[in-house]
């Protein structure tokens, strides 16, 4: 195993350099097919959802100008 399990879980103590370090290794050796990839795939794609969650929702009239006009 190339990472240690507490690098991958999802635990606070795991910085979010480090899931993306080993997430960007895993990707560059072409490891994407495996299944420490696929946790730290996962431990990513949870810390985005609540970190975007956490913001105010309320973006679309910036990602859509055109209805700020109307």
């Amino acid at each position: 195993m190339s990472l240690d399990d507490a690098t991958i879980s999802n635990n606070a103590t795991s910085s979010d350099f480090t899931l993306l370090e080993g997430l960007y290794q895993l990707a560059v050796t072409g490891h994407t097919d495996d299944w420490e990839f696929e946790r730290l795939n996962n431990a990513v794609y949870e810390r985005l959802l609540s970190s975007y969650n956490s913001v105010d929702m309320g973006m679309h009239a910036v990602a859509n100008p055109q209805s700020m006009m109307d």
